[in-house]
């Protein structure tokens, strides 16, 4: 399940997390959305915090909602954004969403909060979840420099970008792009990013 220690920090810090989240735009996250998403289709926004990217998808002709384990952070992103649809639910289950109900799932900033070893079956959902033909984006980061459990309780899993796509293409994905860039604030953090479309 996911990490509840991450969770219980994210409620009790839902405020200043909303606001820090909605004062940053991920350009190269929206420039791979742009890319590579399919316009018009259901979308989903897995751990969607702050309900930013859910109001930008929908802003941009994407069928959106979004999907997010913390209930203040849900009540954060209604508040700051009147009329998004955002679900309670987390990683690696995806319990209550439909097998291939996606053409587009973006999941960012979510892996590496789960523990490693749910990080199998979080692949396995991801990839339950798409439709045939469907794209998944992934972007996570490495640890803060005080480790895998930051001073606030949230934890940073390391995730091999080599190990994430096998996870991937186990699950019957096919990686489309990947790239490593440095955290534009915070040159000791570094993002990966991956797109990856079922195959069948």
């Amino acid at each position: 399940m996911a990490d509840a220690e991450t969770i219980r920090s994210y409620d009790q810090l839902a405020r200043e997390q909303a606001a820090f989240q909605r004062h940053l735009q991920p350009t190269a996250i929206y420039r791979l959305v742009e890319t590579f998403f399919h316009p018009g289709r259901p979308t989903i926004d897995i751990g969607s915090g702050s309900g930013r990217d859910v109001a930008w998808l929908n802003q941009h002709g994407y069928q959106a909602i979004g999907l997010e384990p913390s209930a203040r952070m849900i009540a954060e992103a209604r508040a700051a954004y009147a009329g998004i649809e955002v679900r309670q639910g987390a990683l690696p289950d995806l319990a209550g969403i439909a097998d291939a109900s996606f053409d587009n799932v973006l999941c960012v900033a979510v892996l590496m909060h789960l523990p490693a070893a749910e990080l199998i079956g979080a692949a396995i959902n991801l990839a339950r979840i798409l439709r045939p033909g469907g794209r998944l984006i992934v972007s996570y980061r490495t640890p803060p420099p005080e480790g895998e459990r930051a001073h606030d309780g949230r934890l940073y899993t390391v995730i091999p970008p080599a190990r994430l796509m096998l996870l991937l293409e186990s699950s019957e994905l096919q990686i489309l792009f990947s790239e490593d860039l440095p955290d534009p604030h915070r040159p000791s953090i570094r993002w990966f990013n991956m797109v990856a479309e079922r195959t069948v």
